[in-house]
Order: C-alpha cells, then sequence, then structure tokens
C-alpha cells in the first residue's frame, strides 16, 4: 500500500445530546458511564451515521479498489455506545455489512475526562467542599494550565491525551497491515480534543484553548507518516464552524505571556495571542 497516495482518514464524533447535558447535576445521583442519550440525542447520532455513511460510500464509489476498510472505535460509556450503534444502523442501510468492509470495536481507553470529586458540582459548591484541592486548580487556570489541572480522584486533560495515546498504534498498525483507511472514533467532548491534541501535536495552551466540541459534530483528520497529517477542522455538526481547524480556539487570558517554541510541523494550530519563541530566528 503506498501511504503517499493513500491516507488514513479519522473522523472524530462526540456523542450524541445526553440527559447529563440537559441536566448537569445527574451526574451526583448517576454514575457518568451509565448516562444515556435523549431523543434529541439520538437524532443527532443518525444525522451523523447518515452523513458518514454518505460521504464514504461516494468516496468508495471514486476509489473502488483503492477504498479500504472502514473500523469504528468507540468508548464503553453508555452513550457513546448508543451514538456507535445509531452510526452502525445508518450504515447497514447502505452497505453489505457481511463484506469484510467495516468493522467495530470497544476501547475502554477512549472514556470520557474522570472529573472525580467535581462530577455534578458548580465551581462554588467544589471551593466549599474541597478549598485545599479548589485552590491548586485555581491555580492553574490562573496562568492558563486547565489542561495540566485535576480534581481529587479524577484526571488532568494531560492524563486524557496520555491515555487515547495507547490507542494510536492500534490505529497505525490496523492502516498498515489490514487496510483500515477510514476510521470513526465515537467519543466524548474532553477525549476527543485529546485525541487531536496528541494526534497532530498540538501543546497544552491549544487544549486549553480549543472549546468543547457540540453533539453529533464530527472532525476529520487524514494523512500519513510520509505525508505528515492535517487537520481539517469540523465537517458536520449543528452550528458547528466547517472547515476552519482554528475557529474554535478562544483567546487565552495575557495569551502574549505564554512561552512556547515556533511549531516546528506546517499546519500546527496556536492558540490566538499566543506569540511563539523561533530559536533559529536570525537576531
Amino acid at each position: 500500500m503506498d501511504a503517499q497516495h493513500e491516507p488514513l482518514n479519522i473522523y472524530l464524533v462526540r456523542h450524541g445530546q445526553t440527559e447529563g447535558n440537559v441536566q448537569r447535576s445527574l451526574y451526583v445521583e448517576k454514575a457518568d458511564h451509565a448516562i444515556r442519550l435523549t431523543p434529541l440525542g439520538i437524532e443527532q447520532a443518525e444525522a451523523a451515521g447518515a452523513f458518514l455513511a454518505d460521504r464514504l460510500a461516494n468516496e468508495r464509489l471514486d476509489i473502488q479498489d483503492g477504498f479500504g476498510k472502514i473500523r469504528v472505535w468507540f468508548s464503553p460509556y453508555y452513550r457513546a455506545r448508543e451514538t456507535a450503534g445509531h452510526i452502525l444502523t445508518q450504515f447497514a442501510k447502505t452497505m453489505d455489512t457481511h463484506s469484510g468492509v467495516i468493522s467495530y470495536r470497544e476501547e475502554p481507553f477512549l472514556i470520557e475526562q474522570k472529573a472525580g470529586l467535581f462530577d455534578g458540582l458548580d465551581e462554588a459548591q467544589f471551593k466549599d467542599l474541597h478549598p485545599r484541592e479548589s485552590e491548586d486548580y485555581a491555580k492553574h487556570l490562573r496562568y492558563n494550565g486547565r489542561a495540566y489541572a485535576k480534581s481529587p480522584m479524577g484526571e488532568s486533560r494531560l492524563d486524557v491525551v496520555i491515555r487515547v495515546k495507547h490507542v494510536f498504534g492500534t490505529i497505525v498498525d490496523d492502516y498498515r497491515t489490514h487496510n483500515m483507511r477510514h476510521v470513526i472514533v465515537v467519543s466524548h467532548g474532553v477525549t476527543l480534543r485529546a485525541f487531536v491534541m496528541g494526534w497532530m501535536r498540538y501543546s497544552p495552551e491549544w487544549l486549553d484553548a480549543e472549546r468543547n466540541p457540540g453533539n453529533g459534530w464530527i472532525r476529520h483528520l487524514r494523512g500519513s507518516r510520509t505525508s505528515g497529517y492535517i487537520d481539517e477542522g469540523y465537517i458536520h455538526g449543528h452550528n458547528a464552524p466547517l472547515g476552519d481547524p482554528a475557529a474554535t480556539q478562544r483567546h487565552l487570558e495575557n495569551a502574549d505571556a505564554i512561552f512556547m517554541l515556533k511549531p516546528d510541523r506546517p499546519g500546527t494550530v496556536v492558540p490566538p495571542g499566543v506569540r511563539p519563541f523561533d530559536p533559529f530566528a536570525k537576531a
């Protein structure tokens, strides 16, 4: 397989709307993994599935023998399972599911960030119940370090990046040895942002600045280790800014005071206002 001409395509799908999205306090009484989709969430999952099924069916007609295979990876949390199920149901309407072209796998590394004792609490409640931990969390926020901060019994966003990167080797190996050229990852807001950061080698500041995707939004990464990877941004979703990977970056407070090196890879997204230092610039 010539990776230069047959790129790997990764489609990152956030689950549809959930009970917890509608009522955040539900996380206090119901375990995170058991949160289910709402009727609107089901519609969003079906719409995402229809979009991907149509897109890949058309691409398969155009490329034919060079199309490769499709694999769906999903978090075992109920809302991601449900979303993946509705996506696969849409593929089943137009594709022979026994042809070996499409398959799916569950992946525990793709679960949402563990909020720990922060689950279901607003900032005032968290500060009241856990003042010491709250101050440490606030300290990281003051220095644009949300990616490093964690609540008790929880994970930081960088913990999620490290966890998600365990999946990368499997995706690349499947691409090289099994011709899995179209990978659909169904997961959660923080987890998908962590995936993009890890895959594209973005900075922790990018993760701090990146807004959460909407329910049912789809982001597209494509390329190969030979040609490099391109972040296409969002390609589907209600009110999603399509085709602009920088559109969901917010301006960090005191961004011009952040010290980071100028990215050495083309196409890297730098948060608005950050002025990277170029170590090779001539005086």
